[in-house]
């Protein structure tokens, strides 16, 4: 402590405010180091929890001591990664999470005394819940909810109405059902309920889009006018191209959009035409005389008998009666956008289960050619086709930049934390260097100047020195003798020489 002291006291305003910032820079560092130690390496539990799914498992986590940390706008809860799997355990023994499709568990909860209509109400909310379930194993489909409406018997009531119902989906990033997988949710749903026709189920997905109905329902049913019908059957031509690729690029790797041509005017036309050579018998008249035999050969008392066939003839005609009916497409044109390129591997490592590997010799030419036989077009229908890598779907703008500011608050906070190493270790040569400095100053003084205040030795102290021009080896051997003879006054001497030389 004397020592530091003395360097204190020796040391100029900017040297002292130097040492106290590195002092403080290795503080800091030393604070970031021991948090960086004792904060445990963070793993997702769970993720896309409702806020009351989310609130109770972090009650459940707070209770059983585990730090956590919410992310995502507090849909996901991250534990230490070391918790993971014994905290999933302990919850779903504790029935959580509960998830918004209860399904029969709802008939566990049922209270004695509850009314039939409260029953009746939770029987088909279990009912919605269990088909919801069996929806979303299906693949492409990400979250499903179901409503399901049957009308109350009633004891006069007439004829008994059907039962309705309406599915909403969530698909995957890219990811588009074929007619076939909608139809067997439709008959899924439809064989579920009682009194429940197939024709009676809506499907719509996220997007507001229309699922339930085929290409023939909805020309039947939605064509409203000439621009519906326009509509209608571009979307199901680029459908039916774009449902056919997707089985060989997988989701999310084409974009079909087709414009069709159509001639909206209608014509009746009748036509009558004469052939003269094609001759039609319109009267044949046959005559028949009879009376007797003038010949001489013939014998008597017999008789002869005379026909005459007369016909009448028309000129042929031919009348053409024609209807053209409007709707009638004279020409197509095709716009696609097909990725050929490779599935990027994913971050952790693992497989690419939601995309599938295009076919490597697959070119934008062969898809030319396929989509020009799969729509049937004529030599003067246009078709373009481009190759160029999609951009995958990101997640919701609020989500996104939520996550982006955390990884960056979390790349900040590593690079202070391996920096807070190297701060330590350059702070420690700052504050060595700026304490050892007098020192270094003063034993870098001539040993004569060290010899010239002392004029003979206190307590038989020899004289170390008696001017400038005083031999070198002489004064270094007197000086080694003094320190073996008496090394406290040596010291003493040195303290008043470097007090002088600081009021000097």
């Amino acid at each position: 402590m004397q020592n530091i002291r003395e360097a204190w006291q020796r040391m100029g305003l900017v040297q002292r405010v130097i040492l106290l910032s590195v002092l403080l820079a290795c503080g800091g560092a030393v604070a970031l180091l021991v948090s960086w130690a004792r904060t445990p390496s963070l793993a997702l539990l769970y993720s896309s929890l409702e806020p009351e799914e989310a609130s109770r498992i972090v009650e459940k986590v707070r209770d059983s001591g585990a730090p956590y940390e919410l992310r995502a706008g507090g849909t996901s809860v991250y534990v230490p990664e070391e918790k993971v799997y014994a905290l999933r355990l302990e919850l779903a023994g504790q029935g959580l999470p509960t998830g918004d499709q209860r399904g029969y568990r709802i008939l566990d909860d049922e209270k004695i005394g509850t009314s039939p209509f409260t029953q009746r109400l939770n029987f088909r909310r279990a009912i919605e819940g269990e088909i919801a379930k069996s929806i979303q194993v299906l693949e492409g489909v990400n979250a499903a909810r179901v409503h399901i409406v049957r009308p109350e018997n009633s004891l006069f009531g007439g004829q008994e109405k059907a039962s309705s119902a309406t599915v909403v989906l969530k698909l995957r990033p890219g990811w588009r059902l074929s007619p076939g997988n909608i139809g067997a949710i439709i008959h899924l749903v439809a064989g579920s309920v009682e009194n429940l026709k197939p024709e009676d189920v809506v499907v719509v997905d996220s997007t507001a889009n229309l699922l339930s109905g085929n290409a023939r329902d909805s020309f039947a049913r939605g064509v409203g006018t000439f621009l519906d019908f326009k509509t209608q059957h571009e979307e199901y031509l680029a459908h039916k191209v774009e449902d056919m690729l997707t089985q060989v690029l997988g989701p999310g790797r084409a974009t079909v959009r087709v414009s069709c041509m159509i001639d909206n005017s209608s014509a009746t036309t009748t036509s009558e035409v004469f052939d003269p050579n094609a001759k039609v018998v319109t009267k044949e008249e046959t005559k028949t005389k009879s009376g007797a035999a003038a010949d001489a050969a013939a014998p008597a008392g017999g008789t002869s008998k005379e026909e005459t066939l007369s016909s009448d003839y028309a000129v042929g005609r031919t009348v053409k009666h024609e209807v053209v009916v409007a709707g009638k497409i004279t020409s197509v044109s095709v716009a696609a956008f097909v990725d050929l390129s490779a599935p990027p591997a994913p971050a952790d490592g693992t497989a690419a289960a939601a995309t599938t590997p295009p076919a490597p010799n697959l070119k934008a030419t062969d898809i030319e050619l396929i989509i020009r036989n799969a729509l049937g077009l004529k030599e003067t229908d246009a078709i373009k086709v481009i190759e160029t890598p999609f951009r995958r779907a990101q997640p919701s703008e609020t989500a996104a930049a939520e996550e982006t500011s955390t990884e960056s608050r979390t790349f900040y906070l590593d690079v202070a934390r391996h920096a807070s190493l190297g701060v330590l270790v350059i702070g420690a040569l700052v504050a060595l260097k700026i304490v050892s400095g007098p020192r270094k100053k003063g034993a870098g003084m001539p040993v004569g100047a060290l010899a010239a205040p002392s004029t003979g030795g206190a307590g038989g102290l020899p004289m170390l020195g008696g001017g400038a021009e005083e031999n070198p080896a002489v004064l270094k051997s007197r000086i080694t003798a003094a320190l073996q003879e008496n090394p406290e006054e040596v010291k003493r001497l040195f303290t008043a020489w470097a007090e002088g030389r600081q009021e000097g």
